[in-house]
């Protein structure tokens, strides 16, 4: 009887475990401990930045822009409870200058949008592909991206 709950509660704390692949997602946290993305502008000059990150509690990717940050200031973005988001940047002063990197995702402009990817890696009609910045979250807590110059 005793070999019998003794496996019992192993095969429970078996289930209970997180599997590899989502175990890999989160950053050194237990449930909802969060990482909230903040952005900093440092660049001389006005910004708005789109960002893409799973929704607190779900497991599918949201994408959200845009977000106004003016030079000299610091917002708050989001929270997310995965240690893998994206986020891009745009001046909005006519110079062309932009924040990215080499993960295409789809905006929308003028904005604000949100929308919910479907895993195509085609745009629906109206919106546009940018290359965003793979970011990774080590730890739980504030995450802050800073534009530079």
């Amino acid at each position: 009887m005793k070999a019998i709950l003794t496996a019992a509660v192993a095969a429970c704390l078996g289930l209970a475990m997180p599997t590899s692949a989502s175990a890999q997602a989160k950053p050194n946290m237990s449930s909802p401990a969060t990482v909230d993305l903040k952005v900093c502008n440092e660049s001389g000059r006005n910004a708005t930045v789109a960002v893409s990150y799973v929704e607190v509690g779900t497991s599918r990717f949201i994408n959200r822009g845009w977000f106004d940050v003016y030079n000299g200031s610091c917002i708050d973005l989001v929270s997310t409870d995965n240690a893998n988001f994206y986020m891009y940047g745009d001046a909005t002063d006519g110079s062309g200058r932009s924040w990215s990197g080499n993960h295409s995702l789809c905006v929308q402009y003028p904005g604000p949008y949100t929308f919910w990817s479907d895993g195509s890696d085609t745009c629906p009609s109206g919106y546009e592909t940018r290359n965003f910045v793979v970011m990774h979250a080590e730890e739980v807590g504030p995450y802050t991206w800073t534009l530079e110059p």
